[in-house]
């Protein structure tokens, strides 16, 4: 027993394309691209504000050790301007004589005003 097969026959499925299947499919991507675009700006906004917490921390302790800092620069800074300190320095170290009432000398700077710029005056 023998099988012949037909010459004539074609296996070729038909492919029917359902346009609006296809529609609501790419509807459907779009949509979920959409959502997850959004979620991950979200998340970006949500790291973003988190990073920045974090840096205005740091700021804030870096902002507070230079106050600290600059408290103790300015008291170094008055304790060397004292006149005790100036005095005690002068007599020590460069061996200097406070001046006797005869031999001080007060002197005052006297500043000229300066003449003033050209005025315009209103008329009516």
């Amino acid at each position: 027993m023998a099988f012949s097969v037909p010459k004539d026959i074609q296996n070729h499925p038909v492919r029917n394309v359902d346009r609006a299947r296809q529609r609501e499919m790419w509807w459907s991507v779009v949509v979920v691209s959409l959502l997850v675009g959004a979620l991950l700006l979200v998340a970006w906004e949500h790291s973003q504000w988190t990073d920045l917490g974090y840096e205005m921390t740091r700021l804030q302790q870096e902002r507070q050790a230079i106050e600290a800092e600059n408290r103790h620069l300015l008291l170094e800074l008055e304790t060397l301007r004292a006149p005790q300190r100036i005095e005690m320095l002068a007599t020590r170290d460069l061996h200097l004589v406070a001046p006797s009432q005869t031999e001080a000398v007060v002197l005052q700077i006297v500043r000229e005003a300066a003449t003033p710029s050209r005025s315009l005056v209103a008329r009516r």
